[in-house]
C-alpha cells in the first residue's frame, strides 16, 4: 500500500475528506518526510494519535496568502524554524551570509525569512485571527530566554515574546505537543495548558506564576552588567531537568515563565515513534528542483537513541534532549534496518547507527533525572555510570540481521563517539573497528591545552592519545588500516593565540592537516556563549574570549596551517614572535 504524505496544499487537505486541518505545522524547511526532520517527525506523531495534521513547508512570508490559502487549523498553527537555528542555517560564524541552504530544495537560499518564528507567526494571526500560535523545535527550544544573538552582537528577548505567540514548546516536543492537542480537543483554554513540562508561556491575560518559580536576571540587568549573564546561566541550568522548578523572567517589556522539561520518551515510546511510516523521501514537489540536499547524508541513517550526558560547554543538547538517555530496543532497530533495506532508493549503506554520542546507546542512569550534574563525564567520569553492555548486545544483534541478508550491506557509525567513554571498554572498542568503521572515525578531541579543555568541559589530551592508541590496535588486530578524523575548535572561550600556537606546534609535528575545524559559535543556552558573554568561567574567573574577525581569522589559520592562503596571516603572527623554525615547518608542509 502507498504511504500517504501529510498534506500540504488545501487541496490535498480536501482530498482526503477533511474539512479543514486540526494542526497545520508550518515550517522553514522544505517537507521531507524522514524521522530527523522535525516537522515530519511531530507531524506524524500527531496523526498517529487521531489529529489531522497539515505542513506548510517554507510558505512565502512576505504576505499572509499562503497561510490563507491553506485555512485555518481547528485547534493551532505549530510554528518551527526547521531542523537547525535560522542564525546558523543563514549565516557563518563570522556574520557571512552562507551561499547554500542545505534544508531548501535544491540548495537554493532566499526561501526563509531571518527570524521565521516572528515572522511566520505575524502572518498566522493576519491570516486567521483568534487561532492559537505554538511554537517550537530547536530554535524555539534554545531561545526560550534572553539570549545572545552573535549577528546583532546583542542580547535578544525570548523568542516567545518576540513573536507574540500562546505557548512555546521546548525540547523534543512530542509529549508536550500531544498534551496541548489533547487538552485544547477538549475545550481546555490557553489559560489551561500553562502547567505542561516543556512548555513556556507569557505572563498576559490572566496567567499566572507559580509559586515555587525561579527568578532570573531580567533582560534589562543582563545588559546593564554582562558578568551577570554567567549567574544567569547557572541559575537556570540548576533548574533544567525534569525534576527542576519553573522560572519566570522579565523580559523588557513582559514576563514569560518556562516550565521544567518534559520527561524523555519511553524506549516503548521511541519504538513506536520510529515506526511510523516515513517514506524517508523529500516530498516530490522538489524532484525538478534538485531534492533537498540535507536527506542525503542521513536518508538511510537510524537514530538509535536520544541524550547526551557528556556537557560539553559549547554544545546545548543538554538544554534541547537533556541528559538522559532514552533507547530505542534493538527490536525496534532492526525492523528499521528491515524497512530500510526495503526502500527503492537503498543501495546497501546503513550511514549511521548511532546518536548524539553513539556509544551511549542504553546508558540511561536511575539518577539522571535528579543528579544536577551537567556531565557525567567531566571533571571525571561518574562512578555510576552504566557500562557499554546494552550498546555491545545491540550492535551484535544489527550483524546478525545483516549477516542473515544474502546482500552485502555496508554498516557504518558516523555519528561520533565519546572517545573518553569508550576507554572503559576495550570490547566496544574492538566491536567499532572491526565492523562500523569505514576507514575512518570522527573523534572530537577538540583542543590539546589543558585549560582550554576544561572551559570545553572535556577530557585532556592524554585520554584522547591513550584512546588513539586502542583503536590503532584494535583496527590492526582486524586486519584494517583505519584512521582517526579528530574535530577542533578555534577561538572557543579561555582560547588565546598562545593555546592556538601551541595547538599548531601539535599538528605540524604530528603532520595532521584537519579538515573538521569549527570556529566557535556562540549558540543559545550554551554554557560556552555565558563565558563569551560574561568574560567569566562558570567558577566566576576571568578568562581570555576571543572576538573580532581579526583574531578569529588567526586562530582559525593557525589550525589550517596547511593551507597556503594562510600563509601570509601565520607569518605576521609567529615571525615578530621568533617562531622562525616553526614557521619554516609550516612552509616545507604547505609545499608538499
Amino acid at each position: 500500500m502507498k504511504i500517504q504524505l501529510l498534506p500540504t496544499t488545501r487541496k490535498e487537505i480536501t482530498g482526503l475528506g477533511w474539512d479543514q486541518a486540526d494542526i497545520v505545522l508550518v515550517t522553514a524547511d522544505a517537507y521531507v518526510d524522514h524521522p530527523s526532520f522535525g516537522a515530519a517527525l511531530i507531524g506524524r506523531w500527531l496523526a498517529h494519535h487521531g489529529f489531522k495534521v497539515a505542513i506548510l513547508a517554507q510558505p512565502d512570508w512576505h504576505n499572509a496568502d499562503d497561510f490563507r490559502a491553506i485555512g485555518p487549523p481547528r485547534l493551532f498553527w505549530a510554528i518551527t524554524s526547521g531542523c537547525i537555528d535560522s542564525r546558523l542555517n543563514m549565516y557563518a560564524s563570522m556574520g557571512s551570509r552562507r551561499r547554500e541552504d542545505l534544508y531548501s530544495p535544491g540548495g537554493k537560499t532566499g526561501l526563509r525569512p531571518d527570524r521565521p518564528l516572528v515572522v511566520y507567526s505575524e502572518r498566522c494571526r493576519q491570516a486567521h485571527k483568534g487561532v492559537p500560535v505554538i511554537l517550537g523545535g530547536l530554535e524555539a527550544s534554545l531561545r526560550r530566554l534572553v539570549h545572545y544573538d552573535y549577528i546583532t552582537d546583542k542580547l535578544q528577548r525570548s523568542v516567545l515574546a518576540d513573536a507574540k505567540a500562546d505557548l512555546l514548546v521546548h525540547g523534543m516536543g512530542e509529549s508536550a505537543i500531544l498534551e496541548i492537542a489533547r487538552r485544547l480537543d477538549s475545550g481546555a483554554g490557553l489559560n489551561d495548558l500553562h502547567a505542561i513540562p516543556g512548555t513556556a508561556y507569557r505572563v498576559i491575560k490572566g496567567a499566572t506564576v507559580p509559586e515555587d518559580a525561579v527568578e532570573l536576571p531580567s533582560r534589562e540587568a543582563l545588559e546593564a552588567d554582562n558578568t551577570k549573564f554567567m549567574d544567569f546561566q547557572l541559575a537556570y541550568q540548576a533548574e533544567s531537568s525534569p525534576s527542576g522548578r519553573a522560572v519566570v523572567q522579565d523580559q523588557g517589556p513582559g514576563q514569560i515563565v518556562v516550565n521544567p522539561p518534559a520527561a524523555p520518551l519511553t524506549g516503548q515510546e521511541l519504538d513506536t515513534l520510529y515506526a511510523l511510516p516515513f517514506t524517508r523521501m523529500a516530498h516530490p514537489k522538489y524532484d525538478a528542483l534538485g531534492g533537498v540536499p540535507a536527506l542525503t547524508p542521513v536518508q538511510f541513517s537510524i537514530t538509535t537513541h536520544r541524550g547526551c550526558f557528556g556537557g560539553c560547554s559549547f554544545c546545548a543538547i543538554y538544554f534541547h534532549q537533556g541528559k538522559q538517555i532514552a533507547s530505542r530496543s534493538p527490536e525496534s532497530i532492526i525492523a528499521e534496518l528491515d524497512r530500510i533495506a526495503a526502500h527503492p532508493q537503498f543501495k546497501g549503506t546503513v550511514e549511521d547507527i548511532g546518536g548524539p554520542t553513539a556509544n551511549m546507546y542504553g546508558m540511561a542512569c536511575a539518577q539522571a533525572a535528579t543528579c544536577k550534574r551537567m556531565s557525567c563525564l567531566y571533571p571525571s567520569p561518574c562512578a555510576k555510570l552504566p557500562s557499554h553492555d546494552a550498546v555491545i548486545k545491540m550492535l551484535n544483534r544489527v550483524l546478525q540481521w545483516r549477516n542473515a541478508r544474502k546482500k552485502k550491506l555496508n554498516l557504518f557509525i558516523a555519528s561520533g563517539i565519546r572517545h573518553d567513554l569508550a576507554l572503559a571498554s576495550p570490547d566496544y572498542i574492538r566491536l567499532l573497528a572491526k565492523h562500523f568503521v569505514g576507514g575512518h572515525l570522527k573523534v572530537a578531541p577538540e583542543h590539546i591545552c589543558p585549560h582550554v579543555l576544561d572551559m570545553m568541559q572535556k577530557p585532556h589530551n592524554d585520554t584522547f592519545e591513550a584512546f588513539e592508541v586502542e583503536f590503532a590496535a584494535a583496527s590492526k588486530a582486524a586486519g584494517k588500516q583505519q584512521y582517526l578524523v579528530p574535530y577542533f575548535i578555534s577561538s572557543h572561550p579561555g582560547s588565546s593565540p598562545d593555546e592556538a600556537e601551541k595547538l599548531t606546534e601539535y599538528l605540524v609535528r604530528r603532520n595532521w592537516r584537519p579538515r573538521q575545524v569549527q570556529d566557535f559559535v556562540p549558540a543559545p543556552l550554551a554554557l560556552a556563549t555565558a563565558m563569551y558573554v560574561s568574560g567569566l568561567s562558570p567558577r566566576k574567573k576571568q578568562i581570555h574570549i576571543p572576538r573580532g574577525r581579526g583574531e578569529k581569522r588567526l586562530q582559525m589559520a593557525l589550525l589550517q596551517y596547511y593551507d597556503k592562503r594562510n600563509f601570509k596571516t601565520i607569518s605576521q603572527y609567529l615571525s615578530p614572535r621568533g617562531k622562525h623554525k616553526l614557521l619554516a615547518q609550516i612552509r616545507k608542509l604547505q609545499i608538499q
